[in-house]
């Protein structure tokens, strides 16, 4: 046990580093004896994890092996099935993207399709980076079981996803560990991580898009609620008749179609994007900021970051995050987020690859 955890330390102190680090460096940053560490670089090249690149000599003639993390020993994999695309991301140990796929996708492509074409891209990923597969990703357009990872079917799902188990059907078996999550939980890890709310521990993130939702960081965690709906705000009814929710009501006012469950993204452009902004875009922003306001309201969050693929227009990005201030009793700072599920993703199955590398310090920062 005692040898793990110097494993361990040795090894978060390889990982941080910005170029190899000798033993006398380790050890003096770890405050391990020299021995310990270099029992520990023995073990640690002998499994592979570590190799040694090199010499460095010193001023007095001595010579001194350099330690890197082997960049080769796993690799970790996001898969993200969006509405428009299927992407398949691979990082090597070090968090180097090494392959990044993209193959398009359409509301019409039955789910049979979605499947082989997702494995088709995994096979192609292995093919390019054929390290072992430590930790797996998956992002989906649709809710998902928090205990199970199944997939939740909504009664108006409009998203190609809905009918697809990526635990049996994808071909993942190879992998020692897989998480499966929906998009926008994905997207809040990556700005929880790498946007403008980088380590802030508890905001809301909206997404806007063909489908509206929130994720939901609380106390540095992501919460899903009893099986995985939470943020669900797309659904929330508006009005007090209760016979419509958000999203219909977004949809009757020009941003969606007839018939069709969902925002219609090239519609949503022609009104949201002029600048001023006209009576139908107004009322798109009260109708989302009631909603989002009512959130507020519940959990409180210090800041609401605003994202996807409707949240690109500045003059309505601005004229919501007003009324959302307004109708705050603790208005939230409100920014907008240019982070992606394919981000969160990514930096999640990396995080999980170190963590089964035996790099325990980057698990800590996890907020799943």
């Amino acid at each position: 046990m005692l040898a793990s955890i110097t494993d361990q330390h040795v090894l978060a102190v390889i990982e941080a580093a910005e170029a190899p680090l000798s033993r006398a460096e380790i050890a003096e940053t770890t405050g391990l004896s020299k021995p310990a560490v270099s029992a520990a670089a023995a073990r640690l090249s002998e499994r592979g994890v570590i190799h040694d690149v090199g010499v460095r000599e010193g001023r007095r003639g001595g010579v001194a092996t350099l330690y890197a993390l082997n960049e080769d020993y796993g690799r970790s994999l996001a898969v993200v099935i969006g509405n428009e695309s299927i992407a398949v991301q691979a990082r090597d140990l070090s968090g180097t993207v090494r392959v990044a796929l993209e193959s398009p996708l359409t509301q019409e492509h039955p789910p049979q399709h979605i499947v082989a074409e997702t494995n088709r891209l995994i096979a192609e990923a292995a093919a390019a980076f054929p390290a072992p597969l430590l930790a797996v990703a998956v992002s989906i357009a649709d809710p998902v079981d928090a205990h199970s990872g199944t997939p939740l079917v909504l009664p108006k799902s409009v998203f190609p996803a809905a009918d697809i188990h990526p635990t049996t059907e994808f071909d993942l078996s190879d992998a020692a560990r897989v998480v499966v999550d929906n998009d926008v939980n994905w997207a809040t890890i990556g700005e929880y991580h790498e946007g403008e709310l980088r380590g802030s521990d508890d905001f809301a993130y909206v997404y806007f898009g063909q489908g509206i939702g929130a994720g939901l960081l609380l106390n540095g965690r992501l919460f899903h609620g009893h099986r995985g709906l939470s943020g669900e705000i797309g659904y929330v009814w508006e009005g007090a008749d209760g016979r419509l929710d958000v999203t219909e009501r977004l949809a009757l006012l020009g941003l969606g179609s007839p018939g069709v469950y969902g925002l219609d993204l090239a519609k949503a452009d022609a009104i949201l994007a002029p600048d001023p902004l006209g009576d139908a875009a107004v009322a798109a922003s009260e109708v989302l900021a009631f909603a989002v306001a009512n959130l507020t309201m519940v959990i409180n969050p210090s800041a609401i970051a605003f994202g996807g693929p409707l949240s690109v227009y500045p003059a309505f990005a601005e004229a919501l995050g007003q009324r959302i201030a307004a109708l705050s009793i603790d208005p939230p700072r409100f920014v907008v987020s240019t982070s992606t599920p394919l981000l969160g993703a990514s930096i999640e199955a990396h995080r999980l690859a170190l963590e089964e590398a035996g790099i325990p310090d980057v698990a800590a920062r996890s907020s799943r």
